[in-house]
């Protein structure tokens, strides 16, 4: 039976359209009404965020309506400068309000996905963003397309109904011009401005990206983005010569793990870690002596020195992302608030070389999975199982955080796990501690017997200096006594393992007091100038059966030479591969270790090759290895995918 489908007659549509009554607009009412329709505008997109509407009153309240003039700016002149150009002011207003409903509802849906807010470089992914419209159910997506449809079609009668009087030449100019000047002038004060965007109010925790969308909204959070966290390709940026060096390298080293037996890998990145107890200035009462007594023993049965990290008294996922990435935050310094940022999608890592060869990779940290974006970094990285704070769920706290002991707890709890359940599969464990997180003044007042003072010196310090030295001493004897608890563990084990502890930065105890303990008295821009207080320890501990399996009596036979061991966090990784013989799998990683012999320092503005030769006084041909490193780097971040 046929069936006839009757297609309305498009003649009669427009012979309709025709007959709607029309409102011709001249100069100044075309400027109020897209006025009131980009601040209409402004509104709706505030409402499309995920936050109660009581919380955007709340904070429009604090800032004085600072925030909701901030998202309405970059809606009202486009607009503007649209109309002024030559469209209707009603065709001007569907436009951007197309454009700006795009990008907040791409926004509050990441949001509510990821828990993430859309940046300007996730326009670049394409594959990102169409993952997450993947997600959604067939439901949502129709809804999508008929308000999509039911946008246009009133934007069509919107354009028919409300007409704008034809502009004379002259005055587009002068219109275009002053909207393009206003753009500008207003992007430099507004949306370029660190004071401004420091003191908007926020909704929650501060440090949530989320919280700081959200609260103060959208548009002006991603033009501020958009403003401060640009990066440029480095200087002789060239894709061709990394291409071809890819080709060149041999990559063989795949085959040759089918049947060996590899060592479990646990990596314990410790807060705020470092061996400032042994300067020779502090003698200590309490810790038997010593807060850091497991650490000297340890050190001596295993390969030990210290990284450069990227950052002073904070900016731990920064250090987390050098030694997994084998990339170099400084390079990319002032692009991102941290280095986390740029990662937005499967990236190689040095849990994805490890996973390539067979392992099982896991990750710990008994903090807020939101943090840093961790919760997507990580799985992005390759680890399988990512655990965090809500895991700890009614352990107690100390100093704040989530105690020490109950944090090794359960990185033994998780390898017991694993070699239960995977027997004939090599581990990877990484874990990022928080305890001794400061601040340290009365840090541990209400939940330790803390000395203070802890210790005695020969330097002069203020009681200030005193408490908060005293409580970190006692947060790294906690620590120091945890890594002990571990290692003797670890050592009865019949698994061969790897142990690497690891501090991410110096405790952030004022710079007045570094200036007592660790004087400036280097030259202006040496290496010891540049990495004074950026400077952590790090071992790397093998047991008996590890030892036995690579056939040493001591880790330090892996090494090559005699390298000295200091180097940027960048090349952790790579080295720790290097020594376990996880070699020719990547060409990246094996320029990395290259990298390490030439350049083991890399600042934001020099680096420095053995022997103390300085790189702004290097020839080109010495400093190409250099500038190949910073684009590979770049490529690798933006253009890889």
């Amino acid at each position: 039976m046929a069936i006839n489908v009757k297609i309305p007659n498009m003649g009669k549509i427009r012979d309709l359209l025709t007959k709607i009554p029309t409102l011709k607009l001249n100069i100044w009412q075309a400027v109020l009404f897209i006025f009131v329709m980009s601040f209409a505008l402004a509104m709706f997109l505030l409402l499309l965020q995920p936050l109660p509407f009581g919380y955007i009153l709340r904070l429009a309240r604090e800032n004085n309506g600072l925030n909701l003039f901030l998202n309405w700016l970059p809606l009202f002149f486009p607009m503007l400068l649209l109309y002024f150009a030559g469209l209707g002011a009603t065709s001007a207003a569907t436009i951007i309000g197309a454009l700006g409903i795009f990008l907040s509802v791409a926004n509050r849906f990441k949001i509510l996905i990821r828990n993430d807010p859309l940046m300007p470089w996730d326009l670049t992914m394409g594959s990102e963003l169409l993952g997450i419209v993947g997600s959604f159910g067939m439901g949502i997506i129709l809804s999508g397309v008929f308000l999509v449809v039911l946008y246009i079609l009133a934007a069509i009668v919107a354009t028919r109904v409300i007409k704008s009087h034809k502009l004379r030449p002259i005055i587009r100019c002068v219109g275009v011009s002053l909207c393009l000047i206003a753009t500008f002038y207003s992007n430099r004060v507004f949306y370029n401005n660190p004071t401004i965007n420091y003191h908007l109010a926020i909704a929650g925790n501060e440090f949530n990206q989320v919280n700081q969308f959200n609260s103060r909204g959208f548009m002006y959070s991603f033009l501020h983005a958009l403003n401060t966290q640009r990066i440029e390709p480095p200087a002789g940026h060239d894709p061709a010569a990394i291409l071809e060096r890819i080709q060149m390298t041999d990559i063989s080293g795949l085959d040759r793990f089918q049947d060996t037996q590899m060592p479990h890998i646990i990596m314990i990145m410790g807060e705020a870690f470092s061996d400032i107890s042994l300067l020779p200035y502090f003698e200590f009462k309490d810790f038997d002596g010593q807060p850091l007594s497991n650490w000297v023993v340890l050190k001596d049965e295993s390969i030990h020195g210290h990284i450069v990290v990227p950052a002073h008294g904070g900016g731990t996922a920064d250090t987390e992302f050098d030694v997994l990435t084998g990339l170099n935050t400084r390079q990319f310094r002032g692009g991102t608030p941290f280095s986390f940022r740029m990662i937005n999608d499967d990236s190689e890592s040095f849990a994805t070389i490890l996973n390539s060869i067979g392992y099982r990779s896991e990750f710990v940290h008994p903090g807020f999975a939101w943090f840093y974006n961790r919760q997507n970094v990580y799985r992005w990285l390759g680890f399988e199982r990512l655990v965090f704070i809500d895991e700890f769920e009614g352990l107690p706290t100390k100093g704040w955080y989530m105690n020490e002991f109950d944090t090794i707890n359960r990185v033994i709890d998780m390898f017991e796990e694993h070699l239960l359940i995977n027997p004939d599969i090599p581990y990877f464990h990484f874990c990022v501690t928080i305890q001794n997180h400061g601040p340290y003044i009365d840090k541990f007042l209400y939940d330790s017997n803390v000395n203070i003072p802890n210790f005695t010196s020969t330097l002069d310090f203020n009681d200030a200096d005193i408490n908060a030295l005293s409580n970190y001493f006692y947060g790294m004897y906690d620590a120091d006594k945890e890594l002990g608890r571990l290692v003797e563990h670890l050592r009865v084990s019949d698994e061969p393992v790897v142990l690497v502890y690891f501090g991410d930065h110096l405790p952030s105890l004022g710079r007045g007091l570094y200036d007592i303990i660790m004087p400036d008295i280097h030259e202006p821009g040496s290496k010891e100038d540049l990495t004074r207080l950026f400077r952590t320890p790090f071992m790397i501990w093998f047991n008996d059966v590890a030892l036995e399996l690579y056939g040493i009596q001591h880790p330090i036979e892996l090494v090559c030479g005699d390298e000295v061991m200091f180097f940027g966090a960048t090349y952790l990784g790579a080295f720790i591969l290097e020594i376990l013989g996880v070699t020719n799998v990547s060409p990246f990683w094996d320029y990395v270790n290259e990298m390490r012999r030439l350049f083991p320092v890399m600042t934001e503005t020099r680096s420095f090759a053995p022997g103390g030769y300085v790189s702004i006084d290097m020839s080109d041909e010495a400093r190409a290895p250099l500038i190949l490193y910073r684009s590979w780097s770049y490529f690798r971040l933006f253009e890889e995918r």
